[in-house]
């Protein structure tokens, strides 16, 4: 009978276990998710924004890695970092205005890396290093490509991303290892979106959703709100590294969620 009680109780602590390890739903995409939030600047000039408590119940944390624009630091994008740390991500910026290379971007994921296997690291062992997004702005954006053709990458989200000139290789968007939503600004007039980012859709071989948000300007991600970009890209993301099937519903399919939106326009390739 003690045998049976005790199978019982083991039994139950596992489901337990199971059901915290999957990520609380969240059905607002524009509001703080379920974690506390906490940020340090880290390793090799990083700023790591993320949940204060990691790892409860088994969880595993997937990370998104973060790129500035060339005018902006990482201060001016903290509200959409901040909402991404509030969802359960790990979430590195590179501290720098030249991202457009892609390295310091992947510099940051090689600090994380370290730590998810070092004696005494917070993060040790509660990383989930096959789930890798990237995003970030203008230059940044482009470093997001390029940073996209590293096969640790899972998933890229380039805002307005800058892709004539500073760090970014021409053809770097047909080398990414995983599905990319690429987002554009209708009323962007610094990184157009048929110099910028209409070569980018047409060379990926990766799936590719672009998506435009019709009276974006290019500061609109840098801005206390970071406009509709900031609940998109959590639904991305949630999508993509999270396996969040609700948040999938905005992007699947002729008559996805966003596509029905007065606000945005979307092409896609690749499925």
């Amino acid at each position: 009978m003690k045998s049976m009680i005790a199978s019982a109780a083991l039994a139950a602590a596992l489901l337990a276990g199971a059901a915290w390890a999957a990520f609380p739903p969240v059905t607002d995409y524009s509001a703080p998710g379920p974690f506390k939030v906490v940020s340090k600047e880290e390793g090799p000039d990083c700023a790591v924004f993320r949940p204060e408590t990691l790892g409860e119940g088994g969880l595993k944390h997937p990370v998104i890695l973060w790129g500035n624009g060339t005018r902006s630091r990482v201060p001016a994008y903290t509200p959409m970092l901040t909402q991404w740390a509030s969802q359960g991500f790990v979430v590195a910026a590179a501290n720098t205005n030249s991202a457009g290379s892609g390295k310091p971007i992947l510099d940051c994921l090689d600090y994380l890396t370290a730590q998810n296997t070092a004696d005494g690291s917070i993060f040790r062992g509660k990383l989930d290093l096959s789930k890798i997004g990237v995003s970030g702005h203008s230059q940044g954006g482009g470093g997001t490509i390029m940073a996209g053709r590293d096969p640790r990458i899972t998933t890229t989200a380039p805002i307005e991303p800058y892709t004539v000139g500073l760090g970014y290789v021409k053809g770097a968007e047909a080398a990414q290892h995983g599905p990319m939503l690429l987002l554009s600004g209708g009323m962007d007039t610094t990184a157009t979106p048929d110099a910028n980012q209409k070569p980018v859709f047409d060379g990926a071989k990766s799936p590719v959703i672009w998506a435009t948000l019709k009276a974006a300007s290019h500061s609109v991600p840098a801005t206390e709100t970071s406009g509709e970009f900031r609940p998109v890209t959590t639904a991305w993301f949630r999508w993509t590294l999270m396996d969040d099937m609700t948040a999938g519903k905005l992007f699947q399919g002729p008559n996805c969620d966003l596509c029905r939106s007065a606000s945005w326009t979307i092409e896609r390739r690749g499925g």
